[in-house]
């Protein structure tokens, strides 16, 4: 479900919120911050659960820039550099929310099944940020991610 007006205090871990926070100080004023208010230093702890996609085109195509070891492990792939419409199953699950991001120019989080992998049974947590180098046009996307791995859920049934 994708929540296009969220706060701080929606998000449910350390770990997005974390995020979040780092992309809101990056932003200060502006209306995004640029990838080159990004350094990785300054969040090593949260690297794991970042992925940067590159927009191309305005908008028509997206590159896999970076895509943390939380999503590999999620996907038992890593697409890092490859294009999303080289991956027609993760393009149908996730085109309409970037576009969203390039058009909208403004954070979501979304909580959804991970329908775009072989792990279609697990759950996620989504926080896409925009990324702008001329404070305008959003040219990378950077995405906060957390799953909940089949050990989590069992370890959150149990606290029931």
């Amino acid at each position: 479900m994708l929540n296009k007006n969220f706060t701080i205090d929606d998000l449910p871990n350390d770990i997005l919120r974390s995020i979040y926070r780092y992309w809101l100080d990056m932003k200060g004023a502006r209306l995004m911050p640029s990838r080159a208010d990004l350094d990785p230093a300054d969040i090593v702890s949260l690297l794991s659960h970042i992925s940067l996609i590159n927009v191309e085109n305005g908008g028509t195509r997206y590159k896999m820039r970076l895509i943390g070891s939380e999503t590999v492990k999620a996907m038992n792939i890593d697409v890092t550099g490859k294009y999303l419409d080289e991956l027609p199953f993760v393009e149908r699950a996730l085109k309409e929310n970037y576009d969203w991001l390039v058009a909208q120019r403004r954070p979501y989080f979304n909580f959804d099944k991970l329908r775009w992998s072989s792990k279609s049974y697990m759950d996620y947590y989504a926080l896409g940020l925009p990324l702008s180098n001329n404070g305008q046009d959003v040219n990378m996307l950077m995405f906060g991610m957390y799953y909940l791995f089949p050990r989590e859920i069992q370890t959150k049934f149990h606290e029931l």
